[in-house]
């Protein structure tokens, strides 16, 4: 176990992204309590075959179907074995089950499995919070990662480890409005952001007095930074190297295409809604905006709810770079905690959580993506449908890089300099100026610094 000024440092760190996370997505329903949520585990008892039952715990989040999903597919395991019982426990949004996992492991105790966000990982391993599946992916009872796409398995690699699989991936996805399109003499959605900007501008709308009765696009409120990194990376552009010794906030590229997002603002093509008013959604599935740059996460409500057109999805544009997209969800860990005499069985679990049949049923349940060539083609004919085809085709693209996720100072400061000049109107280039010199000080005071 770590040193006690460590653990306090991560968990300082990580009250600090509860308060963000909660500020920046839906409210999660409550916690059920310990033993009541999802499927749970029988009082220990002889397996058939002689042995005693070896009772897990699996830690998650995700409310509502991406949450249900999971406890069903808890049960599915429990009823497809009697050698291992699993009680699958709610722990509330990725901030809640961050510091509840930080909290259990200091007083030596926790869940065998969890899932685990994506700006934890680094933290985490730093921490000796997480137990290395190298062996296990590489043992007789591994796994082939051959049709992983992208980069996603070196998310979770360091020091010639791997400690975090994906399992909730989710890609970007771009909504439109068809018939705005088709009225605007757009044929189709944009190849290129430079055709992305051109297009928003297009597609606004104002009334003889000038006021904007729809805007070409509304930008997500809050975590704005996830879209915009995918255009980053696509035009060539980098905010930081993995071990943050290059840290590039203000790199040209980053202020050009912060830029151009700020442009469409300044013109009215764009809009920066406040989720109190319905956020970038509701303006969308309202008319009131041609396109969002979102995930597959809203997709069935979109798909549902819209009025007066018809929604499509397309993937993100591409840039200089080509086609490079930053991947969101979460995926799946093992706790160190957990006992030698437990690890095969816990094991044996996450296979199971990533099978081709599991990742499938999981996607057609969530909405996340059936993210492996195995888990598409088992997912059948979920993928008939074009829309979900589409999104899947967004997968070969995905690089499974999260940098900036994993560093709250890379990550604060990139998003109070893009905030202050969407919202305040400030300079670009002084705001990832001044951005920079702040996460170049601040990365000093966290754990993994170079």
């Amino acid at each position: 176990m770590k040193s006690p000024r460590s653990l306090i440092t991560l968990l300082a760190t990580l009250v600090v992204m509860l308060l963000i996370t909660a500020a920046c997505t839906a409210p999660a329903a409550p916690a059920a309590p310990a033993g009541e949520a999802g499927a749970s585990s029988e009082a220990s008892a002889p397996a058939e075959g002689g042995g005693e039952v070896v009772e897990l715990t699996y830690w998650h989040t995700n409310p509502g179907p991406a949450g249900d999903a999971q406890d069903e597919l808890v049960q599915k395991f429990n009823e497809s074995q009697d050698a291992i019982q699993v009680t699958s426990e709610f722990q509330g949004g990725y901030g809640d089950l961050a510091t509840n996992l930080l909290t259990a492991f200091a007083a030596g105790e926790g869940p065998e499995v969890s899932q685990l966000g994506t700006f934890e990982i680094r933290e985490f391993w730093k921490s000796g919070v997480l137990e290395d599946l190298t062996p296990y992916l590489n043992g007789d009872n591994g796994i082939d990662t051959s049709d992983w796409p992208g980069t996603m398995l070196d998310a979770g690699k360091f020091d010639d480890g791997i400690y975090w699989l994906p399992f909730n991936v989710a890609v970007p996805v771009l909504y439109y409005n068809k018939e705005a399109f088709e009225e605007a003499g757009i044929d189709g959605p944009p190849a290129t952001w430079d055709e992305f900007f051109e297009d928003a501008r297009k597609l606004t709308v104002k009334d003889d007095s000038g006021n904007v009765t729809r805007y070409g696009v509304a930008y997500i409120p809050g975590w704005f930074s996830w879209a915009m990194q995918s255009a980053i990376w696509s035009e060539g552009g980098e905010l930081t190297n993995k071990d943050y010794t290059n840290i590039t906030l203000n790199d040209p590229v980053v202020v050009e295409v912060v830029g151009k997002f700020k442009e469409l603002l300044d013109e009215d093509a764009a809009i920066y809604p406040d989720n109190a008013s319905g956020g970038h959604r509701g303006m969308f599935m309202n008319g009131q905006a041609a396109m969002i740059l979102d995930s597959p996460g809203p997709f069935g409500d979109i798909m549902a709810n819209s009025q007066g057109f018809t929604p499509m999805v397309a993937n993100y544009p591409a840039g200089k770079a080509g086609k490079v997209y930053n991947p969101g969800g979460g995926g799946i860990v093992m706790l160190t905690v957990t006992p030698d005499e437990k690890k095969d069985a816990a094991w044996t679990f996450m296979k199971y959580m990533l099978s081709p049949e599991s990742l499938a049923y999981y996607a057609e349940r969530s909405g996340y993506t059936a993210f492996t060539g195995a888990a598409q083609k088992a997912a059948g004919d979920l993928l008939q449908d074009e829309r979900y085809a589409t999104i899947h085709a967004a997968l070969p693209y995905l690089r499974g890089d999260f940098s900036v996720n994993m560093s709250p100072a890379v990550r604060t400061a990139f998003d109070e300099a893009w905030q202050k000049v969407f919202v305040e109107g400030a300079d670009v280039q002084q705001a990832l100026d001044e951005a920079q010199a702040k996460a170049e000080e601040n990365i000093k005071d966290e754990i993994f610094a170079p």
